[in-house]
């Protein structure tokens, strides 16, 4: 009897070590050691409707553009642009991650910081 609940029980580890692996896998073969392991959330819509009030990407582009074109503008003056150009460049990266109201108001204290608003 005891032989027969041993034999019983190696089966059923063997059979777990074998099957637990392909059964409880976490990632499926095909993304085997990505990084996320999982469900990624999607990235912003680019080419979403824009609220009411905010700008377009086109537009924050444009702004983009000018605050840069202001900055020059004002280094050729002999003015400080630092807290400017700080706030262009987090405007740009704010832009291209798709965050638009926040680039929006980088670009609106860069303008404040040259005196052009």
């Amino acid at each position: 009897m005891k032989s027969r609940i041993a034999f019983a029980s190696s089966t059923l580890l063997l059979s777990l070590m074998v099957l637990a692996p392909a059964t409880f896998a976490q990632n499926p073969p095909e993304t085997a050691g990505s990084a996320t392991g999982g469900t990624v959330a999607p990235a912003p819509a680019k080419d979403a409707p824009a609220a009411p009030g905010s700008q377009s990407v086109g537009n924050a582009e444009n702004e983009a553009r000018d605050i840069a074109t202001r900055i020059e503008a004002a280094r050729k003056q002999g003015k400080d642009v630092s807290q400017a150009e700080a706030e262009e460049k987090q405007g740009k990266a704010a832009l291209q991650g798709g965050y638009k109201a926040e680039a929006e108001q980088h670009f609106n204290r860069a303008r404040q910081d040259l005196g052009t608003m």
